[in-house]
């Protein structure tokens, strides 16, 4: 093959290309994956055990898990570029703090087993799941920790509500730990409660200046937590 004497231009990839892929993709996706595999194991070791009601509950609750991580691994590869943020240590703290307690509540000690509240708990985590899941199927590519805005998404549980991941994700850390959960797992809950109320807030600044026509009219439409069916989103 004859060389043609044009050398082939390779672009270069900025420092803010490879943060972006290390710190804002690659990481989250990575750590999220660790609860993936988890799931994996609870709901591979759950299935033999089935003989009730209640037990098929506990693993759609697994299955919807799976889905929920799942999409939150994926998601984080390709979400698209962000058009405006709030990188203030103080959001990215309260942002990852809060999500790590709602994590960590149900491993904290110092729990007894409440078998009265069990069905109601297994009920509401399942529920909170299942909006979770719901919202990011609508959410895709614009999910993020961090309050972030990359487009306006207001189809699905947002036309009922504007926050249908953040209230999912509510419902699901106080039912996973309601039937179960000490005084240390309560702390934790409420802690995360308080961090994403703000990430709301803060989450709804950066729309609200990231699509100055669209999201007031869309906030003045739709309530920002509870769902509401007659909403004009």
């Amino acid at each position: 093959m004859a060389a043609t004497g044009v050398a082939e231009h390779v672009p270069r990839r900025s420092g803010a290309y490879w943060r972006d892929l290390v710190f804002s993709r690659l990481i989250p996706s990575l750590f999220f994956a660790l609860f993936l595999a988890r799931e994996l194991v609870l709901l591979a070791g759950s299935l033999p055990g089935v003989h009730r009601p209640l037990d098929l509950l506990f693993v759609l609750q697994q299955a919807l898990a799976l889905a929920y991580f799942t999409m939150l691994v994926v998601l984080y590869a390709v979400r698209l570029p962000q058009r405006g943020t709030d990188h203030r240590l103080t959001v990215i703290f309260i942002a990852f703090s809060g999500t790590f307690a709602a994590i960590s509540a149900s491993f904290l000690p110092g729990g007894t087993r409440r078998e009265g509240l069990v069905l109601v708990a297994d009920l509401l985590a399942t529920a909170g799941l299942a909006y979770s899941v719901w919202g990011l199927a609508y959410l895709r590519r614009s999910f993020s920790i961090i309050p972030e805005a990359r487009r306006l998404v207001t189809g699905g549980p947002y036309r009922l509500s504007r926050h249908p991941v953040y209230l999912g994700e509510i419902a699901t850390a106080i039912g996973v730990n309601l039937a179960t959960a000490g005084w240390l797992s309560a702390i934790a809950i409420v802690y995360f409660i308080v961090c994403e109320l703000l990430r709301i807030r803060w989450e709804e600044r950066i729309l609200a200046l990231t699509f100055p026509n669209e999201y007031p009219e869309y906030a003045r439409s739709v309530p920002r937590y509870l769902p509401n069916p007659f909403a004009r989103g």
